[in-house]
């Protein structure tokens, strides 16, 4: 009978042994699957890509004052040339470039047409003297050598007037995103000239040239920016 016993205690001695020395299974990660001891992988929403090419919306600077060559030829003096064109001065075309706002005044013949150039604080009307004021820092006078059409002896368009004293050729809503022209203003045409009032931002440098273009005399102003 005690060595019975004797048995059965240490059997059970032997168990509880063996059942102490045991690792615990790995408890399961947060976010795994039930029954897995590997963590889940972890999902979501991606961060937008670059564009196409990896670019953003293309931008065109605009060019700077260093790049445009405005030194010899371009002046805030007078300028003058004093051919007088006999044909008509038909019309007044402005346009932008990169460095410059420029006038054309277009003279309905081949023959050479001068002009006169100059800042004032008032460009006057031909014939009567009068004030034609304009918009800006400045104003520019020109004169072109060439009768205004309907002032001309020629012929050209009878009844047709270039324009009165005083008209404005070009507004200041017209020109409002330009650079440096502010409104542009018909100052009469008298003994076979005609004169104009340009406002300009400020006094900024300018040329004065003609070209012959397909029998067509054009006087050239442009003005920096």
């Amino acid at each position: 009978m005690r060595t019975l016993l004797i048995a059965v205690a240490a059997a059970v001695a032997l168990a509880l042994t063996a059942g102490c020395g045991a690792d615990p299974p790995p408890a399961p990660q947060p976010g795994a699957p039930a029954g897995s001891s590997v963590p889940a992988p972890v999902t979501g929403p991606q961060p937008p890509g670059p564009g196409p090419m990896g670019r953003g919306p293309m931008r065109t600077a605009p060019p700077g004052p260093g790049g445009c060559g405005i030194t010899s030829g371009w002046t805030t003096g007078p300028r003058e040339a004093g051919a007088m064109a006999p044909e008509a001065l038909y019309l007044v075309r402005a346009g932008r470039h990169g460095c410059f706002d420029r006038l054309v005044f277009d003279v309905n013949g081949p023959e050479e047409a001068g002009y006169a150039l100059r800042y004032t604080d008032v460009v006057a009307a031909e014939g009567s003297g009068e004030p034609v004021p304009v918009a800006g820092g400045a104003a520019l006078e020109i004169v072109v050598r060439a009768p205004a059409l309907g002032y001309d002896s020629s012929g050209h368009a009878p009844g047709s007037l270039l324009a009165t004293v005083g008209d404005r050729l070009y507004t200041t809503d017209q020109l409002q995103d330009w650079t440096t022209l502010r409104e542009v203003r018909f100052a009469g045409s008298f003994e076979g000239q005609s004169t104009f009032a340009a406002g300009v931002r400020e006094r900024l440098p300018f040329r004065v040239f003609t070209v012959l273009d397909d029998s067509y005399r054009r006087v050239v102003v442009d003005v920096a920016h």
